[in-house]
């Protein structure tokens, strides 16, 4: 798991580096502007200028760490300190929108006679994940009007009039169909629902339905069936602070009144008496109820936020393990900056 945060090092450096560049570029050209019309009224204002200027492109790479809190099939659990905000939001966005996936697109009925029209049951079927090899997508194009390029799905299944139950069709009745290039795929990676017990419609006794369901490669921002992700982001971590100890009947009042359970009570050595402190900070919805109760002292609980410490969630819908979506996001940040880079280079001379 290194190597991913190998690449994310990278990719703070190039951002860094691009940063550095349009920021040195036109801070030249601001200090020079300056240094001709204003003066400095003493030695420390001018020494402040430059250091400001200079605590504006720190090179955070020796100190980017990553602690993975949980980590699963579904779910990843990272969280981090020393990121910003805005690269943050940039995984995010790119977890969200700009990886490619798999999903039916397009699907063709045979016959139908359920009580389920065609338009709701293709609805249903193109939100269904579908599991497929990562090596196969980087090195295909299904987008393509191809024929033979083809990855097609068949979904066929029929009551029989004699069983007098209804019954309940679930994903697993998807079967992948041996049409074009793609037929013998099943035997060394198989394309299939990722979950087999998604309910896709229930048939009386009698009733049948066939179609073809016409799958193609595609990323999140032109449909949401082609996100691989629930739900990808990220938080900033609360601080929570007791100023002044809180005793007795107060702090009890504020053990019962915070809806995550953050405080505890607990046995003063001094006084034996029962005092308040902070147990679980990170479980903090900043929902300030502990600041409402009446205490004879003023604000004696502070609440902020620490914008450096960052907890990143990504929930996977299971086309893929959530430490390969996010090695995936970090490749297309990387080939972002340095797409940029190579694009700021011929448009400027440094």
């Amino acid at each position: 798991f290194n190597i991913y945060f190998y690449f994310m090092k990278n990719v703070i450096f190039n951002i860094w580096t691009l940063v550095e560049k349009l920021v040195s570029f036109n801070l030249n050209h601001f200090i020079s502007y300056q240094k001709s019309t204003k003066k400095p009224r003493n030695f420390m204002e001018k020494i402040k200028n430059e250091e400001s200027i200079n605590n504006f492109l720190v090179d955070y790479r020796q100190n980017l760490i990553f602690n993975i809190l949980r980590w699963n099939r579904d779910e990843m659990v990272i969280e981090t300190n020393e990121l910003s905000l805005p690269h943050a939001n940039s995984l995010r966005r790119i977890l969200l929108g700009e990886i490619r996936t798999i999903a039916i697109e397009k699907v063709f009925f045979f016959y139908n006679s359920s009580i389920l029209n065609d338009e709701t049951i293709a609805h249903r079927l193109g939100l269904i994940p579908i599991s497929i090899n990562s090596e196969f997508l980087s090195r295909t194009k299904l987008e393509n009007h191809n024929k033979i390029e083809k990855i097609v799905l068949e979904f066929k299944i029929k009551n029989q009039q004699e069983t007098f139950k209804k019954i309940s069709v679930y994903s697993k009745s998807i079967k992948l169909k041996n049409y074009g290039l793609f037929s013998s795929m099943n035997k060394n990676s198989a394309i299939t629902p990722v979950f087999r017990d998604i309910l896709i419609l229930k048939l009386n006794p009698g009733q049948k339905i066939k179609c073809e369901c016409h799958c193609v490669v595609d990323s999140g921002s032109k449909h949401a069936k082609f996100s691989p992700v629930g739900t990808a982001f990220y938080r900033i971590s609360p601080r929570i602070k007791i100023v002044k100890e809180i005793f007795g009947n107060d702090a009890e009042k504020i053990n019962e009144i915070c809806p995550v359970k953050v405080f505890t009570v607990k046995k003063s050595s001094k006084n034996y008496t029962s005092v308040l402190s902070v147990v679980y900070p990170q479980f903090c919805t900043l929902c300030k109820e502990c600041l409402r109760i009446d205490i004879e002292k003023q604000r004696p609980i502070r609440i902020s936020r620490l914008k450096k410490k960052i907890t990143f969630i990504i929930e996977s819908t299971g086309v893929a393990s959530p430490e390969l979506l996010f090695h995936r996001a970090i490749s297309l940040l990387v080939g972002k900056c340095n797409r940029s880079l190579s694009i700021l280079f011929k448009s400027y001379c440094f």
